[in-house]
């Protein structure tokens, strides 16, 4: 059974969440929507995490690295049934690290699971396309083969 447009505004409304979650630099908003198993990566060699108390942990990393950041997902796919959602979207990120203005353009899947109550975070996965490959190329440094 596909979701249905009420848990599909749900799950949107869960992302908005988010966004003002890491904007107001709020752990405990983000804590209230992961779950205690949430798996994941960031888009760091070693922001990888086990369990919500390792997420938070690097999310604080985050919050006391930037004075301020911004968090937006302009275009997002939602797919699920039954009380598991996954979904992709592009990730906008926009922060001030020190005196420098940092624009990221990223991606992120994730997915939810509905506690009865809620959408929950299970798994969140936030990459950035490889700079050292060219559009068009499915290895770094490919050529097209002509």
């Amino acid at each position: 059974m596909a979701l249905s447009e009420k848990q599909e505004l749900e799950i949107i409304e869960t992302f908005a969440f988010y966004a003002e979650a890491y904007h107001k630099k709020d752990n405990l908003a983000l804590a209230r929507i992961c779950s205690p198993d949430v798996i994941g990566f960031g888009s760091g060699p070693d922001e990888v995490f086990q369990g919500k108390n390792e997420f938070l942990v690097g999310v604080a990393r985050d919050f006391k690295q930037a004075k301020s950041v911004y968090l937006g997902f302009p275009a997002m796919s939602i797919n699920g049934e039954g009380r598991i959602a996954w979904v992709t979207c592009w990730s906008e990120f926009s922060a001030i690290i020190g005196d420098n203005q940092l624009r990221m353009l990223g991606r992120m899947t994730a997915v939810l699971k509905n506690t009865g109550r809620a959408w929950r975070f299970e798994q969140i996965h936030f990459s950035m396309p490889y700079e050292g490959q060219d559009a068009g190329q499915s290895f770094p440094g490919g050529t097209s083969g002509k």
